[in-house]
């Protein structure tokens, strides 16, 4: 990193950039508190970050507001100005700066990852691209589409699904319903299973009309030789791509591969759309919200939104076309083509096929802009609660977590939402606890917050902006540490404690007291309701399940509602052997006599299963 400017020695003074190279870089702007309010990239450092520390006056309002802003700086010194390029937008999305345009949504946008390094590779969602062989698709900025086009894809080219790849005897039911080839019982040879996967790839990077004359191909081998259930099989499949296909709008006579992008915006909030066109198709359409102030210019605005989005993106089109054009083209062209490793223009078109195309992303960039404003009311209490907990925005989705169990046994976990302050009952879940011994809340929650967000990010689901966890201080650290394990972010998380109603929030040692009329207390009571609820009904399902399957069962004197009676005080037949008989006989319908009868009975058990577990 390069050196660091000095600090002003009181309210006014300038940073000289004497002592700064000529060379190309980045710079990082912060204000008097040492907040980084700014990065930017320059191809001379020195001169650039003379127009915010000089005196002449500046025509543009936004340098003005930086440089009254400005206190220190920092700049890191690259070889090139596309290295300056690809480091500017890394820094963007780590501190998100203030004055720099923005992603709105600060989470890692979903992929579809298809693991060809494996002999027998898998498709499924992820939000973490790595240089690991596989192959990915995205970034989707709407994860339900994404889902459809997952499930889509594994109907038309099946594939396996499992984590981990075993040999087997037998196949699982997936192959049974056709949605697995089953390499694990050697059903399909590993060359046949990647043509299938082969194919898969087609399909989700547009190029489907391949893939019909190919499967088409195998379909007449296959007729030709008389496999003629491998033939319908093929003919099924061609009718499934065509469906798809039919679907898909014809953008432009040429078979070409291109992104259009066009961007609308009002006042501080804006949406950029990504139409994905492949070979002459409309295979896609990304809508991205943004954010930037009020002095960002339209320039800037599209600039910063093609380094940040394209810096994650999977592929890269041959061409990508913008509704303006931009000074920074040429950098950021040479940059997306050595990220491609060919070549990759930016144009700004305008006339003919391609201006209409312009138009076209322009009127779906301003549907989505006005779709997004209509669905920014939120209701009172989630305007309410989101102004309370000081939060950037309103907290449209919020999940819960609860724990119940019975002094530690049938212990389980579930987690809720709501959305925009209504149930959003397909987002609910429930897990048995699995590492945790005894009545310790506390780990129970870290363990189901861990398993639930560590899922929710592979599957990429959508993220909370508010995680209530039903307890004190305790619980909410553990929260905090399992969501910070994960990866995570974007999402606040706090504690409501059952006794006061009081309100934890991390890095603060007091509880909050939420009026009790406020309609945000109200709402966050009704959550931790539901989720109680939703616990309690769930752990009761395994009592009954486990009263049904019982060593209780063979005991003389203890039918049905004995047995149910004793479940339900402690809550499994392992604790009714730790208690005493008297306290066995205080259970309603149980006298000493059965007490004791139980009571012998479990405790042969108990060395039986000791006996068993020594001679194994």
């Amino acid at each position: 990193m390069g050196a660091s400017g000095k600090e002003a020695q009181k309210k006014g003074a300038r940073v000289p950039p004497r002592r700064v190279p000529t060379c190309s870089g980045v710079y990082l702007l912060r204000d008097a508190n040492g907040r980084i309010i700014y990065v930017g990239k320059a191809r001379n450092l020195r001169n650039r970050l003379r127009t915010y520390t000089g005196k002449r006056e500046l025509p543009d309002h936004k340098a003005q507001i930086l440089r009254s802003r400005l206190s220190t700086f920092d700049y890191i010194v690259t070889e090139s100005e596309t290295e300056a390029l690809v480091l500017e937008s890394n820094l963007i999305k780590e501190h998100r700066p203030r004055y720099n345009v923005k992603l709105k949504d600060d989470k890692r946008y979903p992929f579809i990852k298809v693991t060809l390094a494996e002999s027998f590779p898998r498709a499924y969602v992820t939000r973490a691209v790595k240089e690991d062989g596989s192959r990915y698709f995205g970034p989707y900025t709407d994860a339900r589409a994404m889902r459809r086009t997952l499930r889509l894809v594994r109907h038309m080219f099946p594939a396996r699904t499992c984590k981990t790849f075993k040999l087997r005897p037998r196949p699982c039911l997936n192959h049974q319903i056709g949605r697995c080839p089953a390499p694990c019982s050697g059903k399909v040879t590993e060359e046949e299973y990647r043509r299938g996967i082969e194919e898969l790839c087609l399909f989700l990077s547009g190029h489907a009309e391949e893939v019909v004359s190919r499967l088409d191909n195998r379909m007449k081998q296959a007729v030709s030789s008389l496999r003629f259930e491998e033939a319908a099989t093929l003919r099924d499949r061609i009718a499934d791509i065509d469906k798809v296909v039919e679907r898909q709008r014809v953008l432009t006579a040429t078979r070409v591969d291109r992104d259009v992008v066009a961007i609308d915006h009002h006042e501080q909030y804006g949406v950029a759309s990504v139409v994905r066109i492949r070979g002459g198709k409309m295979i896609g359409c990304e809508n991205v919200p943004l954010e930037f102030t009020a002095e960002t210019s339209r320039e800037e605005m599209r600039a910063g939104f093609l380094k940040q989005f394209y810096s994650v993106a999977a592929e890269l089109p041959p061409e990508i076309l913008v509704d303006e054009d931009m000074r920074e083209a040429e950098a950021i062209s040479t940059w997306l083509r050595k990220r491609a490793g060919r070549a990759v223009s930016i144009r700004f078109p305008k006339r003919g096929e391609k201006l209409q195309l312009i138009a076209f992303a322009r009127e779906n960039a301003k549907t989505a802009l006005r779709r997004a404003f209509d669905n920014r009311q939120v209701p009172k209490a989630v305007a309410d609660l989101g102004l309370f907990l000081n939060m950037k925005r309103p907290p449209r989705l919020i999940s819960a977590v609860d724990i119940s169990n019975i002094q530690g046994t049938l212990a389980v976990g579930t987690v809720i939402s709501f959305r925009d302050a209504r149930p959003d009952r397909a987002l609910y879940r429930k897990y048995r606890i699995r590492t945790v011994k005894g009545s310790d809340d506390c780990a129970m929650i870290y363990e189901v917050v861990r398993r639930h967000f560590s899922a929710a990010l592979r599957e990429g689901q959508e993220l909370p902006d508010l995680l209530l966890v039903d307890g004190g201080k305790g619980q909410l650290r553990k929260a905090v540490e399992a969501v910070r394990r994960t990866g995570a972010r974007g999402m606040t998380v706090v504690a409501l404690a059952k006794r006061e109603e009081e309100l934890f929030v991390p890095g603060r040692a007091s509880a909050l007291l939420i009026p009790d009329e406020s309609a945000a207390k109200r709402l966050l009571q009704r959550i931790r309701d539901e989720v109680h609820r939703f616990s309690i009904t769930y752990h009761r399902s395994l009592r009954k399940k486990a009263a049904r399957e019982s060593i209780l069962d063979g005991i003389a004197g203890v039918g049905g509602s004995r047995k149910t009676a004793l479940l339900e005080r402690f809550g499994s037949a392992a604790a009714v052997a730790e208690r005493s008989e008297d306290e066995i006989a205080e259970v309603s319908g149980i006298g000493i006599r059965t007490a004791r009868r139980i009571k012998e009975a479990l405790e042969q058990e108990g060395r039986g299963g000791r006996a068993r577990k020594r001679s194994d």
